[in-house]
């Protein structure tokens, strides 16, 4: 491969890294709801046991959620960052110097 189709590549991958962001929010909803429902169950007289059995997943399927969307931005930085190193900066004009943005 060229430079020229591995950077149309790298540009291609950074543009499609942007659609994840909502398995943050669904992520950080989970943990936040499970976190209430745990409150409220724990402050009545008598807890559920069911719902005190069902949390421990949510909160795993929250905090798997949240992991995902923390990898794709650290994927997002390190396409940047062989951008920059290549001479490109992210934006996809070519840099000033090589290595430099």
């Amino acid at each position: 491969m060229d430079r020229q189709s591995v950077e149309r590549s790298a540009q291609q991958k950074l543009a499609s890294i942007n659609a994840p962001w909502a398995a943050g929010a669904a992520g950080l909803s989970i943990i936040v709801g499970a976190f209430i429902v745990s409150v409220v169950n724990a402050s009545i007289d008598t807890p559920n046991s069911f719902v005190s059995m069902t949390l421990q997943p949510f909160i795993f399927v929250g905090l798997g959620l949240l992991l995902f969307h923390i990898g794709q931005h650290v994927h997002a930085m390190n396409q940047n960052v062989i951008l920059m190193v290549n001479g490109m900066d992210p934006a996809g004009h070519e840099a000033s110097e090589p290595g430099h943005s």
